[in-house]
């Protein structure tokens, strides 16, 4: 049982899935299998495009951001050229090494000769705001704009200027009005001694016009912004105002990542919490880092149409495969329901209604053989009802050809009378005993009766035996209790052990046999022990085994005893026979204690 179990588990495929409906199953595996392909393929698409839109977008900026970085480039070089010349001019060579020694005249003098001299190159370039030049110790000699900066900014140019390998230095300076200015830092050389230096001029540019002549107009995207870093990560320019001039922004994020490990690439980084696609070029001319910044929404701008698209691909899908899931379950579920139906009517025993035609698919199948095993059980039906009949046709039949009972009846009462009356007491006894015997025989037709009534039927029997066998037996009853009388037994049970052992068990030197019939209570059993003193016979004797077989005065084989307890009470029940030579013969009849109370068929 066990066996067939586990094995009707393995094949159902999965027992968890079995919990849940057939309907259900199907909408899951639809929407497996039609939705999930639908969504990865989706979001495999998605992936490839936004990397596709990146290195895209990425190297177009990589190559705006290093035009932009020639462009600058030129610019600068036209203020380091300004610059180179405001150095050699003779007056400035010749007044710097004097100024401390000047009167207010001759300085007054000098800078009315420098204005004269390089007023005219430096208003060619419309974004300059101020040209200064300091002698060494700090003092202005000439001062052309109209923008006042802190002293404390010069001379931290000146000393950054003398720190720096080259004889230019770029920086950002704020005037004392908040404006932005770059600013270009150089020391002056005496030209006939290099190493001697003379003083410094300073070149400051209005930042706002740098910006719209340089990078400005650039548009990197939505939401996109550009500025430029000096060597330590301060902003030197920019155009958006979230990007404050002269702080750093974004140092450790954006600046170090670009100057360092991504030198020259694309990159993505957290900026304001943002994920913001980062390009850099680098600016030699001036040591500065031209940055860009371009959000990562934007990149994915154009996939929310897309992304929109695979939504209502998705819900489509979902319908349809609803739809198909619940067409193909209620072809599913309306056989199986009929089929279920027609299961109900066979087992109340409505034999005759069928399903009707079937499809050619499992459930059509299955409603053949069920078909065709509810005709195999109507044959079966029809052929126990035929052999019922026929059994009961052959019984009446069998009591027409028999003498009418009270026919029968009255003569052995006439034959008793007789007897009794010619004083013959054991044939009286005899034919008493026989009518008893054929009275419940043939009137009391109940199968189960109290073991009181058939120790009573034994006792006819042993009457009518003693006719024929005189005194060669002695029969003898013993119950461990007396309600085990009340019991009910199966008719006729004991009759043919005892009839064994009066025909068999008689020994050869013509001893009398005992015969012993015993009942005992074991919990809710009874055993009827029935144990002669006879000769015995081998149990491996099959001539000795057969003899049980043969007719008896009722027609009863020990054979067909046990048969019947059987069929009465179970497999568990029945009886056992154990004999050996000269050691008599003992049978156990075991049954279930029933009494009349608990059985409602007696």
């Amino acid at each position: 049982m066990a066996y067939g179990s586990s094995a009707a588990d393995a094949g159902d495929g999965s027992p968890l899935l079995r919990r849940i409906s057939i309907k259900y199953r199907l909408l899951a595996a639809f929407l497996i299998t039609s939705l999930l392909p639908v969504v990865f393929v989706a979001l495999y698409s998605n992936m490839k495009y936004e990397a596709s839109i990146t290195n895209k977008i990425s190297a177009s900026s990589q190559q705006i951001l290093a035009e932009l970085t020639q462009n600058m480039t030129r610019e600068l070089e036209q203020y380091e050229t300004l610059s180179e010349t405001i150095i050699i001019n003779k007056s400035i060579q010749g007044g710097l090494p004097k100024f401390g020694k000047m009167t207010d005249y001759e300085k007054n003098g000098l800078r009315t000769r420098l204005n004269e001299e390089l007023a005219q190159q430096i208003f060619r370039l419309s974004n300059l705001t101020n040209v200064v030049i300091l002698t060494n110790d700090g003092q202005t000699i000439f001062d052309l704009g109209f923008e006042w900066y802190p002293e404390l900014q010069f001379d931290r140019l000146t000393d950054a200027v003398n720190g720096s390998p080259g004889n230019a230095y770029w920086s950002y300076m704020r005037s004392n009005r908040g404006a932005n200015r770059i600013v270009l830092s150089r020391a002056v050389f005496s030209e006939d001694n290099l190493n001697e230096r003379l003083g410094y001029v300073m070149i400051l540019i209005d930042e706002k016009v740098f910006t719209r002549n340089t990078y400005g107009q650039v548009d990197l995207g939505t939401g996109s912004s550009i500025y430029i870093a000096n060597a330590e990560g301060r902003v030197v320019s920019s155009v958006s105002p979230d990007i404050p001039h002269g702080a750093e922004f974004e140092k450790t994020e954006v600046f170090d990542r670009a100057t360092g490990e991504h030198r020259n690439e694309a990159f993505y980084a957290n900026v304001g919490g943002r994920k913001t696609l980062t390009v850099s070029s680098y600016l030699r001319t001036a040591d500065w880092y031209l940055i860009g910044l371009v959000p990562h929404s934007f990149l994915v701008s154009e996939l929310k149409d897309m992304r929109g698209n695979i939504v209502l691909l998705c819900f489509v899908t979902l319908l349809l495969s609803g739809v198909l899931a619940m067409w193909i379950y209620f072809s599913i579920h309306s056989p199986m329901r009929s089929l279920l139906q027609y299961a109900n009517q066979i087992r109340m025993g409505q034999l005759e209604t069928k399903i009707g035609r079937s499809h050619p698919d499992e459930m059509g199948k299955l409603t053949e053989t069920i078909d065709r095993m509810v005709e195999q059980l109507k044959r079966l039906i029809f052929q126990v009802v035929s052999e019922q009949q026929a059994k009961r046709d052959a019984e009446l039949k069998m009591l027409q050809a028999q003498i009418n009972p009270h026919f029968l009846f009255n003569t052995l009462n006439s034959l008793k009378w007789s007897a009794m009356m010619s004083g013959n007491e054991s044939v009286k006894m005899g034919i008493e005993s026989l009518s008893e015997l054929l009275r419940n025989t043939i009137l009391v037709k109940e199968e189960l009766i109290p073991l009181e009534a058939e120790i009573a039927n034994l006792l006819h029997y042993a009457t009518i035996q003693r006719i024929r066998y005189g005194d060669s037996f002695k029969l003898s009853f013993a119950m461990s209790d007396g309600e085990l009388y009340a019991c009910l037994v199966p008719k006729f049970i004991l009759q043919p052990i005892v009839e064994n052992s009066i025909l068999h068990a008689g020994t050869e030197d013509g001893r009398r046999v005992g015969i012993r019939v015993e009942g005992i209570k074991e919990g809710t059993t009874l055993k009827l022990v029935i144990a002669d003193d006879g000769k015995g016979f081998d149990m491996n004797d099959a001539s000795a085994r057969k003899s049980s077989s043969h007719a008896k005065l009722s027609g009863i084989g020990i054979g067909n005893v046990d048969e019947r307890i059987r069929i009465h009470f179970g497999p568990t029940y029945g009886l056992k026979t154990r004999s050996a030579p000269n050691e008599g013969t003992e049978t156990v009849i075991t049954l279930p204690i029933v009494t009349k109370e608990e059985r409602s068929d007696v």
